[in-house]
């Protein structure tokens, strides 16, 4: 994936049913982008120039991260998400990466099916909490 294709890709996302937050604005996925410009993928349809999946991997040195992987509606059950997810486990694979997560909203419980086919568990030993810097320091941030 490339910057210019950013409009394109959070449309996707939006369609797809992605929780999409401030970090997810433009400056943000550039910051991704520039950050792991090896691990995020789009998959076109090339006869209509269309994108149709996406998935961004990030790397902190330890772990793997798995965000916003979606298919667009009108393409699922193809294997398009298996396809994606197989590109972005071989980069972490030639990484050496031991241990790859991702965070499922609840409201889209639906895909829990989809990762437990491509060989993912459920953690139940994890409770995952956040700390919000930009609410807490918002003369900090840029909007």
């Amino acid at each position: 994936m490339t910057i210019d294709m950013y409009e394109e890709v959070y449309e996707l996302w939006k369609r797809a049913g992605i929780g999409l937050g401030w970090s997810d604005s433009k400056e943000g996925i550039k910051r991704m982008l520039e950050r792991n410009p090896s691990m995020c993928f789009v998959l076109k349809d090339s006869e209509k120039d269309k994108i149709v999946g996406v998935v961004h991997g990030g790397f902190d040195g330890r772990r793997g991260y798995v965000h916003h992987l979606a298919v667009d509606p009108d393409y699922q059950k193809q294997g398009l998400g298996r396809k994606l997810m197989n590109a972005l486990m071989k980069r972490f694979l030639d990484m050496q990466v031991h241990k790859v997560h991702l965070f499922i909203d609840m409201h889209n419980k639906k895909v829990v099916d989809f990762y437990k086919k491509l060989g993912w568990f459920v953690r139940d030993d994890l409770i995952m909490m956040s700390y919000d810097l930009k609410e807490a320091y918002p003369e900090l941030y840029r909007d």
